[in-house]
């Protein structure tokens, strides 16, 4: 008894097959009253079109006609299928009385029958339109969400590829430079590199990642980029957190934002140039600004700011924070600034 059961339980075939039988011995022992010969011909009859209605409904009005967009069509044939259908069973029913040779007024019986059969096939059309989108609401659901994880996958793994080969070039002629006149700082940059080149190669395989791993990755890139200068630049990164307990971001989502900076800024020729970059996190939200001088002549269209690195920071944004976070860039003559707020 119990393997009948649990067959029933895992199985949506054995499911629907049981409700029909239970369908059918409600229509039956309705209609016993009268006579087992009644409620064999007439139940069966009624189930059989009330079976037709559903699948007709099911398989046929709502993904062929309602589903394309053709609605007065699934409209007009739903009626047609119900009236038919409901014409039919009185028609019967009225038949077996004759048959019985019972005394009815055949009007009244006509019209009571046909609006009894119609309102038991519009019930069996209902809960044929309840399961279908039912069952779509969630086969769509499942299918989003195995389309995102795969997606979302594929992305953690494409960002191996997005650490710039330039910048880990210049970095290894760095430390060598410094290997060569015996920097007392170079097994501190040696360990920096290792650290990024880890964190990319691994921790950017996950799908989240511990935020503090790439405020790390942040601090040793901008560390890498001050190497660049024999003279101090004004480049800052400040870090505040005021939650207590970890958090986990998609790897390298603020990344992008950060090369930007660098990639647009003349640190090497204008000493006023700057790079400002402020993270805080403050009642489970993420705060993060980067804002950098403009070049004092501008040979590139402001469109070129906005290129590859931020559109994918924002298709990330809205993969894993749809309608949780906020993106705003201002770009004026002397400053460009993107400001990002993530609600965790």
């Amino acid at each position: 008894m119990n393997k009948i059961i649990n067959a029933i339980r895992t199985s949506v075939l054995l499911q629907t097959i049981l409700v029909w039988i239970i369908v059918y011995l409600i229509g039956f022992l309705q209609n016993l009253w009268i006579s087992v010969e009644w409620a064999f011909k007439v139940g069966s009859l009624n189930f059989t079109c009330l079976l037709i209605v559903y699948y007709i409904t099911y398989e046929a009005l709502i993904p062929k006609l309602l589903i394309k967009g053709w609605k007065v069509f699934y409209f007009v044939f739903s009626f047609i299928v119900i009236a038919l259908f409901a014409n039919v069973c009185a028609r019967f029913e009225i038949y077996m009385f004759e048959n019985l040779k019972i005394e009815i007024d055949h009007e009244f019986k006509y019209v009571f029958s046909v609006s009894r059969y119609a309102t038991a096939f519009i019930l069996s059309y209902s809960i044929s339109n309840i399961i279908f989108f039912t069952r779509k609401t969630t086969e769509d659901a499942k299918q989003k969400e195995e389309l995102l994880s795969e997606k979302k996958t594929l992305e953690a793994r494409v960002l191996k590829s997005q650490i710039n080969s330039h910048f880990i070039f210049n970095a290894l002629n760095n430390i060598y430079s410094m290997t060569y006149f015996k920097d007392q700082y170079t097994s501190g940059y040696v360990l920096k590199m290792a650290q990024m080149m880890r964190y990319v190669m691994e921790d950017c395989e996950t799908e989240l990642t511990p935020l503090s791993k790439d405020i790390e990755y942040i601090g040793n890139f901008i560390d890498f980029q001050k190497l660049r200068f024999e003279n101090d630049k004004d480049i800052t990164f400040e870090y505040k957190n005021e939650e207590d307990v970890s958090l986990l971001i998609p790897p390298m989502i603020f990344q992008p934002l950060v090369e930007n900076c660098f990639k647009h800024t003349p640190l090497d020729v204008d000493k006023n140039s700057f790079i400002h970059i402020f993270m805080e996190i403050k009642e489970k939200h993420i705060y993060f600004i980067a804002e950098n001088s403009q070049p004092l002549i501008k040979n590139k269209s402001a469109s070129s700011r906005h290129g590859i690195g931020i559109e994918n920071v924002k298709r990330r944004l809205e993969l894993y924070y749809e309608n949780k976070h906020t993106l705003d860039i201002s770009d004026n003559e002397k400053s460009f600034k993107v400001e990002l707020s993530i609600n965790l």
